[in-house]
């Protein structure tokens, strides 16, 4: 791993990339950052986006900023933007978290997010957007694809460490979630958006995960 190399961790909202990324980066010697953070640094934060509470990031501006002038120290870039922001030329490795619908969803109401995102975030997992984003920007064997899902974040940075040390290859799982959806009633609805929504509350199966 060159200097101005860097890892990406991506993934929809609370599937563990930022501990997971402290963690990695604490083992390799060097800083990690969000893109959220780096945004903040480099004054790339356009604006407050009250309804959906998030932040409006300048991702030309960050991504040209990475490719000319990549900030000193970092090694370990996480966020939901990761594949918007980071090039393919500074990127040694792209890895994608992913986590079942049923865990996201109570995650997300502790969360306090609001309905439309719940959906927007639950379905975008299921139908595994973040890593057709990262294969697109980095294509195939540039990305490890991770499931989550009732696994230490210690056990998967050591998982990524062991695909940067070359004792294990990259590989894309391919999960498929949709089957969860089709088994729990109150996830139906959302990654199958024909179905009526009902996101007023969270289900009672969903609070005790």
């Amino acid at each position: 791993m060159t200097h101005y190399s860097v890892i990406g961790i991506a993934g929809v909202p609370a599937v563990g990339k930022k501990t997971v990324g402290a963690i990695l980066a604490q083992r390799l010697g060097c800083r990690h950052s969000t893109v959220l953070e780096l945004a903040s640094e480099t004054n790339s934060v356009l604006e407050y986006d009250e309804p959906n509470s998030e932040y409006v990031i300048d991702v030309d501006s960050m991504r040209h900023l990475l490719e000319v002038r990549p900030p000193t120290g970092i090694c370990v870039l996480s966020g939901v933007l990761v594949p918007s922001v980071l090039p393919r030329s500074r990127t040694s490795l792209a890895v994608v978290l992913r986590a079942s619908p049923e865990v996201l969803y109570p995650r997300y109401f502790e969360r306090g997010y609001p309905g439309d995102k719940i959906r927007d975030n639950l379905l975008a997992e299921a139908l595994g957007v973040a890593v057709d984003e990262a294969v697109r920007a980095y294509g195939e064997d540039l990305v490890h694809e991770v499931d989550t899902t009732g696994r230490d974040p210690a056990s998967i940075a050591s998982e990524i460490v062991d695909v940067i040390s070359g004792s294990r290859r990259p590989s894309i799982l391919r999960i498929d979630w949709l089957d969860v959806c089709e088994r729990i009633g109150h996830l139906r609805s959302i990654c199958f958006p024909e179905l009526p929504p009902d996101l007023d509350r969270c289900p009672d199966a969903a609070e005790k995960l």
